[in-house]
């Protein structure tokens, strides 16, 4: 039987690490948060040598040329149709093998595990974050750590390299939430260097100066959140000195990330990113979302059916690939819009519509992560929302699902919005919306929350 994860012990989970002295000391600062969760990256040294392989073809940087796929497809499709119950009855033919949704990888997770897998190898997070119903993604340590890897890969594009070592922050992920997981862990590809996940709430600290405190004594090399988060971390102006700034799950807009780029004084990058596959593509500046991962090929598919769009057509992207044998993905649709061209030989995404940021405000004027509505709305058994604010502060959401009443959604919304917000509510059955399946929407600005 698998051990869970939570009855881990620091050996456990750091195999290959023997001065775990770092560790203790991230945890045990006078300033630290009250971390919530034990972490870490359980790499043996077989499956280090795994990620170091993987790094070594991502800093290559070879990717498909126009107009061909790539060289490692054949061999991955084959793979996928031997040991993926789910991709049993594809037929050979990549073009001829059917896009694939989100919704029916959350019915029947366990059909897109390769039969390769090892069940005590796997890793499980849950997606119920910026879009889409709640789903538990899985990994194992190898997919997991590669995240690290990505990260390598946009940074080195502009010289920067992480240190890494024992003693030393390399990364800090930074949330700006009502709740989520926090922890101190340590990396095993970095040498042993600190990785963390904090909360900016003032729940998450003892004392209101220790967010601060932290994070100075600390340092990280870099820092990853959301515009939010970032936003957030700027109004408590810490007296760090990051080498990069990494921005994921919604779009960073240009007035913030030049004030982010301003005031920390480093690069600021925004991420294309799913948890499905994890990092997709980078943009810096330009608007043009570089791709970064060789080993993920995209396409752009019309929204209605299974055809390819032209280079420079606009449709939906959908992926293909990665090194999850936990979830293989094929031609999958991740509900995000684009064109495709190459840039100096390099695929690039142009004109993407994925995350926007959405504004919105509770009845004191105090910003709501749609994170957290999306986590606060996980106790219901919805096929979907959305959920639309107006300048007025009220709210106008749409359920599809069963089983859940008007109380029901009226309550959370006074918990999160405060007891005086007004909300009008419907609730559609188990019907399907079109499109994606969580939408939020403001008449709120990125202005009206900056000011």
């Amino acid at each position: 039987m698998m051990k869970p994860v939570a009855a881990l012990s620091d050996s456990e989970r750091f195999p290959l690490i023997d001065d775990l002295g770092f560790l203790k000391e991230l945890r045990q600062d006078s300033s630290a948060p009250m971390f919530n969760f034990g972490s870490g990256d359980r790499l043996t040294s077989e499956k280090l040598a795994q990620v170091n392989d993987y790094a070594t073809r991502a800093r290559a940087q070879q990717f498909w040329q126009k107009g061909t796929q790539p060289d490692w497809l054949p061999a991955f499709l084959e793979w996928c149709r031997a040991t993926v119950p789910a991709y049993r009855s594809y037929q050979p033919g990549f073009l001829q093998m059917p896009s694939l949704r989100r919704e029916q990888i959350a019915s029947a997770q366990w059909q897109y595990v390769s039969d390769e897998c090892i069940a005590d190898d796997m890793l499980v997070y849950n997606t119920s974050g910026s879009t889409g119903a709640a789903m538990d993604v899985l990994f194992d340590a190898v997919s997991q750590a590669a995240w690290i890897v990505q990260l390598e890969a946009i940074l080195a594009a502009d010289g920067i390299r992480l240190e890494g070592g024992p003693g030393r922050v390399s990364i800090c992920l930074v949330c700006n939430q009502e709740s989520t997981l926090t922890y101190a862990s340590l990396s095993t590809y970095l040498r042993g260097a600190g990785i963390l996940k904090i909360n900016l709430n003032p729940a998450d600290w003892r004392e209101p100066q220790d967010c601060v405190c932290y994070l100075e004594k600390h340092d990280p090399e870099v820092l990853t959140g959301d515009p939010f988060t970032f936003l957030a971390l700027a109004e408590k102006a810490p007296a760090i000195h990051p080498k990069a700034l990494v921005s994921s799950a919604m779009t960073l807009h240009d007035g913030l990330r030049q004030r982010l780029a301003s005031q920390f004084k480093c690069p600021v990058y925004d991420i294309y990113s799913l948890t499905e596959c994890r990092m997709i593509a980078v943009a810096r500046e330009s608007g043009v979302y570089r791709l970064i991962r060789p080993d993920l090929y995209v396409e752009i598919l019309h929204p209605d059916k299974d055809e390819v769009l032209r280079e420079g057509e606009r449709g939906e992207i959908a992926i293909t690939g990665g090194i999850n044998p936990f979830l293989p993905l094929i031609r999958y649709r991740t509900g995000d819009y684009g064109c495709l061209r190459h840039d100096n030989d390099l695929p690039c995404l142009h004109d993407l519509s994925g995350r926007a940021p959405v504004m919105l405000v509770a009845a004191d004027g105090r910003f709501i992560n749609n994170v957290d509505v999306s986590r606060a709305l996980c106790e219901f058994a919805l096929a979907g929302f959305s959920l639309h604010q107006r300048k007025d502060r009220t709210l106008e959401f749409a359920a599809w699902g069963e089983d859940v009443s008007e109380a029901d959604i009226r309550r959370v919304f006074a918990k999160l919005f405060g007891p005086s917000v007004v909300c009008k509510i419907e609730i559609m059955g188990a019907g399907m919306p079109e499109g994606k399946k969580v939408q939020y929407s403001s008449e709120f600005s990125e202005t009206d929350v900056c000011r």
